[in-house]
């Protein structure tokens, strides 16, 4: 959450500063505010919310709201690493659907401000004990670097 405050305050500021300093520059004013709610969407999109595994189904659960995946429609998870814009490594989960695009898992993001390497690991060790017991397959995660 403190990356989460930092994006907020410097957002805040650099929309002080251009509409104190140069006047009331509305190109420049509109791209900071479009910038700021992409990165605060982005940071709620993968570091809030929670994963929730049950015996039936994946239930995913974000500001944004909750779905319930049934395990039957998993057929493979995921740890997708991503290198920030000033170089920071990250991971996170996601399961790939039958018939949609892949969801990340809300919670499950090894970094800096997310969960510790072992914390993580854990998680989706645990994931994957989930969707074996419930569907039977042998499959191990996909790690895409």
């Amino acid at each position: 959450m403190r990356a989460f405050g930092l994006v907020v305050l410097v957002g805040l500021v650099a929309v002080l500063v251009v509409t104190k300093s140069h006047g009331t520059n509305w190109t420049a004013l509109a791209v900071l505010v479009v910038a700021l709610i992409t990165g605060v969407l982005t940071m709620l999109r993968y570091g809030s919310g929670a994963t929730l595994l049950t015996p039936s189904s994946v239930v995913l659960t974000t500001v944004f709201g909750r779905k319930s995946v049934p395990w039957d429609q998993v057929t493979r998870i995921e740890v997708l690493g991503r290198t920030g814009r000033f170089g920071q490594y990250w991971r996170i989960a996601r399961i790939h659907r039958t018939d949609a695009r892949p969801l990340p898992l809300p919670g499950l993001v090894e970094a800096g401000s997310g969960l510790s390497e072992a914390e993580f690991q854990e998680q989706v060790r645990t994931l994957l004990n989930y969707w074996q017991q419930a569907t039977g397959r042998t499959e191990k995660i996909l790690i895409t670097p």
